[in-house]
C-alpha cells in the first residue's frame, strides 16, 4: 500500500501571527494581578494616629537618654541644654525617625528588633564614655600647704 504525504507550508516567521487575536481579556487579567501585589490602602488617618504613636513612644525613649546624660555634663550648661534638647524638639526627632524607618519599609518594631542590640551597645559604651570624660576634665583638687612648703599627695 503506498500512501501519499503532501508537503505542509513552512512555519510562519516568529511574531508574524502572534499579533492578531483579542488580548484585552488578557490585559484585565494582568492589570488585576498587578492589584494584587499593591499594599492595601490604609486609611490615612489612623496611619498618621500610629505615626504619631511611635514618635511619642520614640521621643520617652530620648528623654530617658536626656535625663540619663544630663548629668555628666558641666553645671553651667545643663540648663541651656535641656532648652535644645526640650520634649518638643524630640517628638519631633522621634518623627523623624519614624519617617525614615517607614521610608525604608520598616516598623518600628522592626527597628528596634533589627537594630536593638545596637542601640543597648551604644548605651553601654555612651554612659561611661560619659564619665570618664567629666572625670578628666574635673580639676585636682588644691594641694595644701604647710609651713610654706608643698606636700605630696
Amino acid at each position: 500500500m503506498v500512501t501519499r504525504v503532501e508537503k505542509s507550508p513552512p512555519p510562519a516567521p516568529p511574531g508574524a501571527d502572534d499579533q492578531v487575536g483579542d488580548f484585552t481579556t488578557l490585559d484585565a487579567i494582568a492589570t488585576e494581578g498587578a492589584g494584587l501585589d499593591a499594599p492595601p490602602a490604609a486609611d490615612v488617618r489612623q496611619e498618621q494616629q500610629v505615626l504619631a504613636s511611635e514618635a511619642e513612644e520614640l521621643a520617652e525613649a530620648l528623654g530617658l537618654l536626656r535625663a540619663a546624660a544630663l548629668p555628666f555634663a558641666p553645671d553651667h550648661v545643663q540648663e541651656p541644654l535641656l532648652q535644645v534638647w526640650n520634649d518638643k524638639q524630640l517628638v519631633e526627632i522621634g518623627k523623624a525617625i519614624v519617617a525614615v524607618a517607614r521610608k525604608h519599609g520598616l516598623t518600628l518594631g522592626q527597628l528596634f528588633e533589627g537594630y536593638g542590640p545596637y542601640i543597648q551597645l551604644m548605651m553601654a559604651l555612651g554612659m561611661p564614655a560619659l564619665a570618664t570624660l567629666k572625670l578628666l576634665r574635673v580639676s585636682p583638687p588644691p594641694v595644701e600647704r604647710v609651713d610654706g612648703q608643698q606636700q605630696p599627695s
